[in-house]
């Protein structure tokens, strides 16, 4: 910009000028006062959309008074214990987005990136100009975990051969320098090439480190560790496990990692669980700093992922590989829990935000990490990015994710609506577009470094909102990433909440959104067996009242995965589904015998060929609706207050794992007990009948004294 040098249009006025250079032909752009105040031309910006020139004024007002208050912009989806451990802090850094002082109308972007037309899914692709939002190193506001997103970003790109004894690792890297050269480093080994073979000769992590340059400058980007199937231990289970294909899992909802190897050497193996289900194992939202409804990082935050990093609130990579090795030795097969139909909800972010409410501004800060990496999003933001000189967009670097890989901002309002459904931003988490190749191909390669650091299986969750054709094209590319087939153990269970949308999402073949007999064909034209067919399954919100849903078996019952009560079924005002009198939700119904006759018949009933059921083990919630985990992130004694906010609702820390223990610890269903249902003898004498494995007694499965 440059004071104007027009008699008509005088700098002495105010006017300055702009002159766009060749060949860029449109600008897009805002105003600010020069104190802190902006002008957005009411959430449209100002736009130059053709040769010529413009003459544009801007009147922006006096600033008003600003409420500091938690938000909530994203709701969620429908004895005496050891001394807490100390988290991490996960305070975040100096917001990335100037923060200037809210206008009159505390104005935000919200709708500048919401679909334009009831058939607009995806954003411009001029949009990715607006990333690279990154502070450069050792600017204001960056932090170690930030890496050198500025300017370089990527990922390893896994392809085993078909033994499963070999594959071809390639780093893809992504440069906002287009010229920008790179070489690489394979455990020390320096190359030229992205692309470095790999052979079950190596029995320990591979590290990669790339580093591009560009003239004078140079930046580098440090990859997680990548570990391959065959450096997994064997799993030695009963011949009724058929090889991990029938068995009960455990859902240890909200234990870290270190307790559940310790259940799983204590007591898991030798009571005959074939598994254990943990919470997803990608870094997602957290933050000590600003609370959501009073609550110090609740539940639902491990379900808004920030990266495919796995880092969670629950443990490191390092302990979840510890873990999961661990179980593996014991007779344990390990599932994670992935998240792949969104990224974290929008205005959950490193930026900072605000929106007009009642006459005040209601603002909030910069949200972290489990693993600190940042991450961007448009939602209830303003002002322009240092970097880009553009508004924030949706950006998730340590993926990468760009905005792009991402449908339009959509409101969900008809759950019979296919393409709601499918792009709709649910309960405004941000939508992947998974209609791209891109993001199709970066979804099936975190599936394969989960199974590459020891999973056997996974869940999906919120299935429904990533449609069949999606579906059935990750999944080919996931067989076509692990050497043509899916390993002998491996099975997944989508999560399909049917409602009353059966017909459509079930039971009707021909709808254009059919998870029974569509999705299967989508399996198929993507090259999948039908013996790994048969290994892809789907959870069953029908069970235990209303199955099976069409009235007959669509698909065989060894294709459903049942359960009594779930995870999203504890949240007051859940409608996930509905069992009536035919199940028992344990926190809320607060009747261990009446919970525990469900869980029984979920292993003695004969009624249908079901060969995986699942058993929640969770832990109790507060009358005030606290209901984080108890592993000390929840604890209100670690909140940090500098920000002005309170922690109300909090979660008292408890350690998950308690040698010796008897099931149903729910000790009068004060707060914040874990449940540890999985324990109780009658359960566990149903699930071993059901397998074909003998009755044990307590003294047999390490519990002393009575239960």
């Amino acid at each position: 910009m440059s004071a104007s040098t027009s008699s008509e249009y005088p700098a002495s006025a105010g006017w300055f000028q702009y002159t766009l250079p060749a060949p860029q032909a449109s600008l897009e752009f805002v105003f600010n006062n020069g104190n802190g105040v902006w002008d957005n031309n009411n959430n449209a910006n100002y736009k130059a959309t053709s040769a010529g020139r413009w003459i544009v004024m801007s009147s922006v007002s006096v600033p008003a008074a600003t409420k500091t208050s938690t938000p909530a912009p994203t709701t969620t989806p429908s004895p005496s214990s050891p001394a807490s451990p100390t988290p991490t802090s996960t305070r975040a850094p100096t917001p990335t987005t100037p923060a200037p002082t809210p206008s009159g109308s505390c104005y935000n972007y919200n709708g500048i990136d919401s679909c334009s037309s009831s058939t607009q899914t995806e954003l411009p692709a001029a949009d990715d100009q607006r990333k690279w939002q990154t502070p450069p190193r050792n600017a204001s506001g960056w932090s170690a975990e930030y890496q050198d997103y500025r300017s370089l970003t990527g990922y390893a790109h896994v392809v085993y051969g078909s033994s499963r004894t070999s594959a071809t690792v390639t780093v893809r890297t992504y440069l906002r320098v287009a010229s920008a050269s790179c070489s690489y480093t394979f455990n020390g080994v320096k190359s030229t090439s992205p692309t470095y073979q790999v052979t079950n000769s190596l029995k320990d992590d591979l590290v990669i480190v790339a580093t591009c340059t560009d003239g004078d400058e140079s930046w580098k980007l440090e990859l997680d560790p990548v570990n391959f199937v065959w450096q997994n231990n064997a799993v030695n289970q009963p011949s009724g496990m058929k090889g991990g294909q029938k068995g009960a899992i455990v859902d240890l909802f909200g234990w870290p990692y270190n307790d559940i190897a310790q259940e799983c050497t204590d007591f898991l193996g030798k009571a005959g669980y074939m598994g254990v289900k943990i919470n997803p194992p990608q870094e997602s939202v957290l933050t000590d700093a600003w609370p959501q409804s009073g609550q110090r990082n609740p539940w639902y935050f491990v379900y808004q992922p920030v990266s495919y990093r796995l880092y969670s609130r629950l443990g490191t990579r390092k302990q979840l590989r510890t873990m999961i090795q661990t179980c593996r030795a014991n007779g344990v097969r390990v599932y994670a829990d992935a998240v792949v139909n969104h990224m974290s909800g929008g205005g959950n972010d490193v930026l900072s935000h605000r929106y007009s409410s009642g006459g005040s501004c209601v603002t909030w800060g910069a949200k972290s990490s489990s693993k600190k990496s940042p991450y961007y999003t448009h939602s209830f933001t303003y002002g322009v990015n240092a970097y880009t000189n553009a508004h924030p967009a949706l950006e998730f670097p340590a993926v990468p994710f760009g905005p792009t890989d991402f449908h339009c901002e959509r409101s969900m309002s008809s759950w019979t609506d296919p393409l709601q459904l499918e792009t709709g931003w649910l309960s405004g988490l941000t939508d992947l577009n998974t209609e791209t190749t891109y993001v199709r191909e970066r979804i099936a390669q975190y599936f394969v470094d989960l199974l590459g650091i020891g999973f056997s299986g996974l869940r999906l969750d919120a299935l429904k909102h990533i449609g069949p054709v999606d579906t059935g094209a990750i999944f080919g590319l996931l067989r076509k990433y692990m050497g043509g087939s899916s390993p002998d153990d491996f099975i997944s269970w989508g999560e399909v909440i049917l409602g009353g949308e059966a017909s459509l999402l079930a039971c009707n073949a021909n709808s254009g959104y059919n998870f029974y007999t569509g999705l299967d064909a989508e399996y198929a034209a993507n090259g999948i067996s039908s013996t790994d067919i048969a290994k892809l399954k789907i959870w069953s919100s029908d069970y235990p009242k209303e199955f099976p849903i069409c009235g007959s078996w669509i698909l065989p019952a060894s294709r459903f995965v049942i359960q009594n009560d779930d995870h999203d079924q504890q949240n007051e005002g859940s409608s996930s589904r509905d069992m009536g009198d035919s199940g028992s939700v344990l926190i809320k119904d607060k009747d261990v015998a009446k919970h525990r006759s469900f869980e029984v018949k979920l292993f003695t009933r004969t009624d249908a060929d079901w060969q995986i059921k699942v058993v929640l083990s969770s832990y109790t919630w507060f009358t005030n609706g606290a209901g984080g985990f108890p592993d000390g992130y929840s604890d209100c004694s670690g909140f940090d207050s500098s920000q002005g906010q309170k922690c109300t609702a909090s979660v008292p820390y408890e350690k998950a794992f308690r040698a010796g223990s008897c099931g149903y610890t729910v000790d009068g269903f004060a707060g914040g007990k874990y449940t540890r249902v999985h324990r109780d003898l009658s359960i566990v004498n149903a699930m071993r009948s059901w397998v074909g494995l003998s009755s044990v007694k307590l003294s047999d499965l390490g519990i002393t004294g009575s239960c």
